[in-house]
């Protein structure tokens, strides 16, 4: 604020983190979703359990569920189901990469001063205010199932600014995502609340410096419908979990005519951890999931575009930015969880690994009021990526006292 001003205006998807991309653990559905590699896997599972002899202690499978199962066919018959396993934690990944990005950004917008609008007048405190809304698509593979995703939050913060060179704030979010699996296969619901604090510094006229360190705590509640042989039904769960999140960037600004150009380079970290959690039901094919983590690491390289225009009641602020983003870690892991009626006896499937490159756009447009409070609306698109799309829209305001 003052001298040094706030970005206000981006959430960006994922997603979840991712981002944002919802599931838990490892999932069962129907057998018209192509995840091919994962339906071969369990029905061998199956099968193995079900000519297991002699039958393990605690084991509550049945021999008429496996001939449910198989509907009435030889033990080596064709039923179908598939996995989908990587879901939950691409989600609440995505879920906070959407957020500190809108931190990020939110403080980002050129720091040199207009002659109209918010300005250096005192004011050390700021208010910021943004509803977001995003939404997601992941494609079908052999491994995991495809699905389509809404997210709706708000975010709260509060800085200072203790000179004309640095200043330090937090922000409190909270996002809920609904993410619906295709061909009727099931749905995962997850709310999310963090805290970040974040901070700029300018050691320059030209150079900003910013970074970010965050918590959140993520509670999931799933439903999945389970088709196998003469099995149907649903089956149900929650548990949670938690992230740790942090980032920097810098950024070096340069006027070019009217236009202000801005290249930058983030890293941002985001480590999400599962609780492992067991299923509710009465398909007998109810699934218990093991805890689970997962590491986010990745570097935008980009720019950003922007000019402004004076008018009595203050200036209007236009934005375009364009970034070329690299994941480093989320990579395919071998993922081990039971049914709930054979404890012991585990099987493994594999998830897929992230599209390594992927683009981020954005467009966005404030308004610095005479007075210190500044007006956004943004959009942001994950592009490019072979895997995932998504788009996010923030709006709100920024307030200066």
């Amino acid at each position: 604020m003052g001298v040094i001003k706030s970005k206000v205006g981006r959430c960006a998807f994922a997603s979840k983190s991712g981002v944002i991309v919802l599931s838990l653990g490892f999932w069962l559905f129907p057998n018209q979703v192509m995840a091919n590699s994962a339906d071969t896997q369990f029905k061998q599972y199956l099968v193995n359990i079900c000519t297991a002899y002699p039958v393990p202690p605690g084991w509550t499978l049945t021999g008429q569920n496996c001939l449910d199962a198989f509907a009435g066919q030889p033990i080596s018959g064709t039923a179908a189901v598939t996995v989908s396993t990587n879901l939950s934690v691409n989600a609440a990944s995505g879920s906070a990469s959407r957020k500190n990005k809108g931190i990020r950004e939110l403080r980002d917008e050129q720091k040199e001063e207009t002659e109209k609008g918010a300005s250096a007048d005192g004011s050390s405190w700021g208010f910021l205010l943004t509803p977001q809304f995003g939404n997601s698509n992941r494609n079908e593979t052999d491994l995991e199932n495809g699905y389509q995703s809404k997210l709706i939050g708000l975010v709260a913060g509060l800085d200072y600014r203790y000179s004309n060179s640095f200043v330090f704030g937090a922000t409190l979010g909270y996002t809920k995502d609904n993410a619906t699996f295709l061909n009727s296969a099931g749905f995962i619901k997850t709310s999310s609340n963090a805290l970040t604090m974040y901070s700029t510094w300018l050691p320059s006229e030209s150079v900003s410096v910013d970074g970010y360190l965050g918590y959140g705590k993520l509670n999931f509640d799933s439903n999945r419908h389970v088709e196998f042989g003469l099995i149907s039904g649903t089956t149900s769960g929650t548990t949670n979990g938690h992230q740790v999140m942090a980032g920097i960037s810098t950024s070096y600004q340069k006027d070019v005519g009217r236009l202000n150009l801005s290249p930058f380079i983030n890293l941002d970290y985001i480590k999400t951890f599962i609780d492992g959690y067991r299923e509710s039901g009465t398909t007998s094919l109810e699934m218990h999931y093991f805890d689970r983590s997962t590491i986010s690491m990745t570097t935008s390289l980009g720019a950003r575009l922007s000019t402004s225009y004076g008018y009595d009641w203050g200036t209007l602020n236009p934005t375009a930015r364009l970034a070329t983003v690299h994941e480093f870690q989320n990579n395919s892991k071998q993922i081990t969880n039971e049914l709930v009626g054979t404890p012991g006896y585990g099987f493994t499937v594999t998830t897929d690994a992230p599209d390594r490159n992927y683009l981020d756009l954005g467009l966005g447009v404030s308004a610095a009021l005479n007075g210190g409070t500044q007006l956004f609306l943004d959009y942001d698109r994950r592009a490019q990526d072979k895997l995932l799309s998504s788009w996010a829209v923030s709006l709100g305001a920024l307030m200066e006292f």
